[in-house]
């Protein structure tokens, strides 16, 4: 798996915070078209997720694929090496002990990614203050 520098991931939390149009393409520009594919897919973008397979990024397929809580990919992600990365999943869907993980074994940007991801997922999970606001005394949530 690629080692990417701080900036990549600066780039990458803009992607997923949707709030700077340049990042995405800052990201193919510079070698990184691998983590846009990866996004659209996380985003249920199959073409992108085809894309991974097809270009050999079997990593990154493999954090979609346990994002879906396949046990498979997080076992594949674990036996190729990149612990970092099943952390990376942990972490994103909420684990404070991933998260510890990835500090203290000094994968930041992951770490960072992940929270962001997280925030993202819980914000959307819950509606924002509108969706707070209207679910007040609905029995289904």
């Amino acid at each position: 798996m690629k080692k990417y520098e701080d900036i990549v991931f600066e780039k990458m939390i803009h992607l997923v915070r949707n709030d700077n149009a340049e990042a995405r393409t800052w990201l193919i520009d510079n070698d990184c078209e691998e983590l846009v594919q990866w996004w659209d897919a996380v985003e249920r973008v199959e073409k992108s997720f085809q894309w991974l397979i097809d270009h050999k990024y079997l990593q990154l397929a493999a954090i979609v694929d346990a994002y879906d809580e396949n046990d498979k990919a997080k076992v594949f992600l674990l036996a190729s090496g990149n612990r970092e990365l099943a952390a990376f999943v942990e972490a994103s869907l909420g684990s404070k002990k991933a998260m510890m993980w990835l500090i203290k074994y000094h994968h930041n940007g992951w770490a960072l990614l992940a929270k962001e991801i997280y925030e993202k997922d819980k914000k959307k999970d819950s509606g924002g203050f509108f969706g707070a606001f209207f679910s007040l005394g609905n029995p289904f949530r």
